[in-house]
């Protein structure tokens, strides 16, 4: 896809090195979404069955992690490589019956510690040290992230439990209410609570970078007003140029700059355009927030790239109504953004940057630097 962007020859050598030679950070992505012939088989029996789409997933996972582990799912690392991503922000237990849950977190734990116990080109980072060293090594980098609160319920002491297990990064609300706050979908938007904001002391005393991505508006600026820590929005858009619930404000990311913080734009079609979503429009996103923010606090999210099967696409399109997206929002796991089918496209996204026009120090910061920066003071 390298021709949508009419790049030289001497270009096109200069992304790939570039690609190679920094720490790409996708700051929402879950890696690779492969699916085998026996994945497939089994899929076909649970919908026929007429399982629950929670338990799919869970199926799904359960047999991907296995067949990775065993080395039966190839394409898995292969894809990998292609994208030439070396750190991903995995997030855990997000679906299950109900989503959001203590469990579920607990279950996806399991499954990654599994996968970083038996595949040692894949480490868990807990820390930048962590990611260095790793890229020096030639292996990729995976931090745990939550995108809800929920998994805590109202206990405070989840908060140093989860981090004893590796989580380094929690989004405060995931669309609608919870003990914490509002999201961006819910029907009103109080802000934080009280039991919020201890969470938010809270989490700048252990060292947990907090995601304000899927917040809404007055819980997004308490937020960046009571942590003493810079604050991300790890997976965005710009609400100027697509009026979405979902979308970032003008005044939300002047106030993340203002933090310290960073943020990550989405590569997903029906954030980023109305109609026809082409990787240009994820880089109008960028270079609108780079306006806002500065050079030094943008970088990607892609929050998009998994290859799912027919059949459950349609399932996936319905579960999203019960974690708080309406018709309104367009939600569809069908959508293509052009340019970027599936995470294998990453290195498309560099291609970009140098088409416009980035020096190779602000290509480097975009893809990784940036947000290491902001990792670095606050997780260590």
């Amino acid at each position: 896809m390298t021709g949508m962007f009419n790049l030289s020859e001497e270009e096109k050598e200069r992304a790939k090195h570039l690609h190679k030679e920094s720490i790409v950070v996708d700051t929402l992505a879950g890696g690779p979404t492969v699916f085998s012939q026996d994945m497939l088989k089994r899929l076909d029996e649970l919908i026929e069955k007429n399982a629950s789409t929670p338990t799919i997933l869970d199926e799904m996972d359960r047999m991907s992690a296995q067949e990775i582990v065993e080395g039966r799912l190839k394409e898995y690392k292969e894809w990998w490589e292609a994208s030439g991503v070396d750190v991903i922000s995995a997030t855990l237990g997000a679906f299950g019956e109900p989503p959001f849950t203590y469990e579920n977190a607990l279950r996806d734990i399991a499954l990654w510690t599994r996968k970083f116990d038996s595949l040692d080109w894949l480490v868990k980072t807990t820390g930048i040290k962590d990611i260095e060293q790793t890229k020096e090594k030639g292996r990729r980098s995976v931090i745990l992230n939550f995108q809800n609160t929920t998994h805590i319920g109202t206990d405070l002491d989840k908060l140093d439990f989860f981090y004893n297990l590796g989580v380094r990064i929690i989004q405060l609300t995931y669309n609608t209410r919870n003990f914490v706050g509002d999201g961006c979908t819910e029907r009103t938007d109080a802000g934080l609570s009280d039991f919020g904001i201890q969470v938010v002391k809270r989490m700048n005393e252990l060292g947990i970078l907090i995601d304000l991505s899927h917040c809404g508006h007055k819980t997004t600026m308490d937020a960046i007003e009571i942590s003493t820590e810079p604050v991300a929005f790890t997976h965005a858009f710009c609400r100027k140029l697509h009026e979405h619930d979902r979308g970032k404000t003008d005044e939300e990311l002047k106030a993340l700059a203002e933090k310290g913080g960073y943020c990550g734009i989405v590569v997903v079609p029906f954030f980023i355009a109305k109609e026809n979503p082409l990787l240009d429009h994820f880089l109008d996103h960028l270079e609108h927030a780079i306006e806002i923010m500065g050079i030094d606090k943008v970088g990607v999210g892609t929050d998009w790239g998994a290859v799912y099967p027919e059949p459950l696409l349609a399932r996936l399109n319905e579960e999203v109504k019960r974690i708080g997206f309406r018709e309104e929002h367009n939600v569809d796991w069908r959508a293509v953004t052009k340019g970027f089918k599936d995470w294998k496209d990453w290195p498309n996204i560099t291609y970009g940057l140098v088409s416009r026009g980035y020096s190779d120090q602000e290509i480097k910061g975009i893809l990784g630097g940036n947000f290491l920066k902001c990792f670095r003071e606050v997780v260590g």
